[in-house]
């Protein structure tokens, strides 16, 4: 039986989807400035976060870091990375999201602005992770710390881990895979079938693992789902949708994880599309928002009670 998406997406969200810019990730530029037109601002920081940006040298210059700390933040760090299908997308376009994790959580929120394909392909973008991630490691030496990442950021966070592993680094403590990207090859059944899904289809996915890519081979650095060991992956919480073209990888990692023997908390959200979180109105966007919310709070509440 074919996947029909349009049959199972809530209503609320088939509304709210409208107002979504279209994805051209084949166009970058095009994508880039509807993105700026709308998020392109200075977000308010809660009562309490304090906001810091400030850059950290890296092979192609510098790395810009955004962080939101919060009074008495000493006991996490999370490493937010943002999404955007690799072409588009900045660090301060997730500042309202960023602080809000801090102010909820009690973690200080760290956020790299890495830089983008098609002009930076692959390794580049990770390598920035990368270099973020030392940074933490390097300033909160004594805290546990947890790498969040959201659709493109949802596949440099899995990389990252990857990397670490594969390079004996330093490890999360514990990963957020929110509807992330994972597999080049596109041929899962639900991937396939998404000549037209909301939100996020198979043109733009073709078009942002091209960009990614440049004259690269995927390996499982830049396409997690094609790692065929994933022990020594951190405790995972993976959030998929069940109207997004990612859902199937989403699905099939989270159970790699578990056949890796990997503690594995997935959530499949249903009649949601890519980028829920993202959405003002739909109540089950509300709810995703605020499990990923309570999840990591009590993650973090229950480091400093141990």
């Amino acid at each position: 039986m074919t996947l029909t998406p349009s049959r199972l997406l809530d209503s609320q969200v088939a509304a709210a989807v409208v107002e979504v810019p279209p994805q051209t990730t084949w166009d970058p530029q095009t994508m880039r400035a509807a993105g700026a037109e709308i998020l392109d601002h200075d977000a308010p920081v809660p009562k309490g976060v304090t906001r810091t940006v400030l850059t950290v040298p890296t092979e192609g210059g510098v790395l810009e870091l955004r962080v939101h700390s919060p009074e008495n933040g000493d006991t996490s760090v999370i490493l937010s990375i943002h999404g955007g299908g690799f072409v588009a997308g900045q660090a301060k376009y997730d500042d309202s999201w960023n602080a809000m994790l801090a102010s909820r959580t009690g973690a200080t929120v760290v956020s790299p602005n890495y830089r983008l394909a098609p002009e930076s392909p692959f390794p580049l973008p990770l390598e920035d992770c990368a270099t973020a991630w030392n940074w933490v490691v390097s300033q909160y030496p004594d805290v546990r710390r947890i790498v969040y990442g959201d659709s493109a950021g949802g596949n440099l966070a899995a990389g990252l881990i990857l990397h670490c592993r594969d390079t004996k680094a330093t490890m999360p403590d514990h990963a957020f895979l929110i509807e992330p990207v994972l597999d080049d090859r596109l041929n899962t059944p639900s991937m396939r079938d998404a000549t037209s899904t909301a939100v996020w289809d198979l043109p733009n996915a073709t078009a942002s693992w091209k960009a990614y890519l440049g004259d690269h081979e995927p390996t499982p650095h830049a396409a997690p789902a094609r790692e065929g060991d994933l022990s020594g992956f951190p405790p995972t919480f993976l959030l998929a949708n069940q109207c997004d073209p990612l859902m199937d990888e989403d699905l099939a990692f989270g159970r790699a994880l578990t056949e890796a023997n990997v503690p594995t908390e997935m959530v499949l959200l249903p009649g949601t599309c890519h980028g829920v979180l993202g959405l003002s109105g739909p109540k089950i966007a509300e709810r995703a928002r605020e499990l990923v919310l309570r999840r990591l709070t009590e993650i973090i509440d229950g480091w400093r009670n141990t």
